[in-house]
């Protein structure tokens, strides 16, 4: 809005005191919903050729005039005046309000450390502490989270010195997950319901029941199927296998078995055998160490110690604090260790820049191509027979023309899965590597012997590199800094 208008007497910089033009005012401009007063500054000549410029006082008494009471925004108005002083417009802001303040929303503080449990820490030498429990147990009533009221918020003033409403804090009503509950004696305490691993699932706390093997996994407990987390404490011993629908922690070794986890798993001892176990998560894999084993995981593989003669296989990616020998090991973005290799040339193959689940499912589309080619040429063949007998017999009778009909809809068919199947081939080989940011990095020695491989560039290693050494793939070539 435009408050009214008025006739000053000014002070003129280049041409002495003058009045004012009768006909020429000053203009207040409200805006921001009365949080800034804009000053309209009108350009006049003066008799002489200059510019007429009323002063700061007499600014600042039209301005108390209007009834502005917030203070005067000195630096902009003399911008104003010197810009009119010299014949350009100038609409400067002559007052500012103090805007409101909103008040803080609620939220949600949790009472237990739902940290990565056996995530890597910040330590110098690369270490992690795998004696953090990723079952984290808790009993009937405990306090889990508290809920945080909202704040009000502070209210502001405009120009006129008039209060202006502060908009409150929005009030947080969290969602409960399983097995939670509000505490009888405090409506803002998120307690457990019964004992369980209270875990954080998609910003909601809640507790799942978990199976307890007290010992080992052995004839005593048998297989272990369950549809939630389990946590072993001692061993899985070999020949058994344990299935889980969350997480799964372990206190002791993993033999040759099948240990199988939607969620993380976590192995505080080792995982060791004739290679005739796997571990397989959906989640991340932490371990003391591993040999001679298989280990697939959809995120990162973190092995404490040492990984030998081992496949190690992330969708994202692997890192061993020791020495990593023999065997291979894949990951899609980056794999790290501190040693690579053996003085006595161990055969050590260490990839990057790939999803080893993309180049399975290629072997595997591969092996169905080659049946469908195959079983595509035997009816091509007996299609070929067929013809052949009609330009002998010149005819063929009605069991022969159905078989024929029937082949020839057989083909269509194969041929469309072929086509199919090739197209789908097509596709994974676009997305099987992705060299551009993969990284393999030693931190110690990198011995002859290993192989580095990123995306399809390979590089054979002939002599002892000294670490660091960080490996990626440039124009075609595995580069090293």
């Amino acid at each position: 809005m435009v408050l009214g208008f008025c006739g000053l007497r000014h002070r003129s910089i280049l041409a002495g005191d003058r009045p004012w033009p009768v006909t020429d005012r000053l203009d207040l401009k409200i805006e921001k919903g009365g949080l800034s007063a804009r000053l309209l500054l009108p350009n006049v000549k003066s008799e002489t050729g200059g510019h007429l410029v009323p002063s700061l006082a007499e600014i600042e008494v039209y301005l108390k005039e209007k009834g502005v009471r917030a203070p005067a925004d000195i630096p902009s108005i003399a911008a104003g005046l010197e810009r009119l002083a010299h014949g350009l417009s100038a609409e400067p802001i002559a007052a500012r309000g103090t805007p409101p303040v909103t008040g803080t929303d609620g939220y949600l503080e949790y009472l237990v450390e739902f940290g990565g449990g056996f995530a890597p820490t910040a330590l110098d030498r690369g270490g992690v502490d795998l004696r953090a429990s990723l079952i984290r147990t808790v009993n009937p009533g405990q306090p889990l989270a508290v809920v945080h009221p909202p704040k009000a918020g502070q209210p502001g003033l405009d120009v006129f010195g008039h209060l202006i409403a502060a908009e409150a804090g929005r009030p947080l009503d969290p969602r409960l997950g399983a097995n939670t509950e509000r505490s009888a004696h405090d409506a803002n305490l998120i307690v457990a319901a019964t004992m369980g691993h209270v875990r954080l699932v998609d910003g909601a706390v809640e507790v799942q029941e978990f199976y307890l093997v007290d010992g080992d996994v052995d004839y005593a407990s048998g297989n272990v199927a369950f549809g939630k987390s389990v946590q072993v404490r001692g061993d899985i011993k070999a020949g058994f296998s344990l299935e889980a629908g969350g997480d799964v922690e372990v206190t002791g070794l993993v033999e040759d078995c099948a240990v199988k986890a939607q969620g993380n798993i976590l192995v505080k001892g080792g995982f060791t055998g004739q290679g005739k176990g796997v571990l397989q998560a959906r989640g991340d894999i932490a371990l003391g160490y591993v040999r001679n084993q298989l280990v697939r995981g959809e995120n990162g593989i973190l092995v404490l110690k040492e990984a030998v003669n081992s496949r190690l296989q992330s969708r994202q990616s692997v890192r061993v604090n020791g020495l990593l020998a023999g065997g291979k090991t894949q990951a899609r973005f980056s794999v790290e260790c501190q040693v690579a290799g053996t003085e006595t040339g161990t055969p050590t193959q260490i990839e990057a820049g790939f999803d080893y689940t993309v180049a399975e499912e290629m072997t595997e589309l591969r092996g169905e191509m080659e049946k469908m080619g195959s079983y595509s040429k035997r009816l091509e063949d007996g299609l070929s027979q067929i013809h052949d007998i009609e330009k002998l017999n010149r005819g063929l009778d009605p069991w022969t023309i159905e078989l024929m009909f029937e082949l020839e809809r057989m083909r269509g068919k194969v041929e469309a899965k072929i086509r199919q199947q090739r197209d789908r081939f097509s596709a994974l080989e676009k997305q099987a590597t992705e060299p551009e940011s993969a990284t393999i990095t030693v931190h110690g020695k990198t011995f002859p012997g290993v192989v580095i491989k990123i995306g399809r560039d390979v590089m054979l290693v002939d002599d002892v590199l000294s670490g660091p050494r960080t490996f990626y793939s440039k124009d075609g070539a595995i580069r090293v800094r």
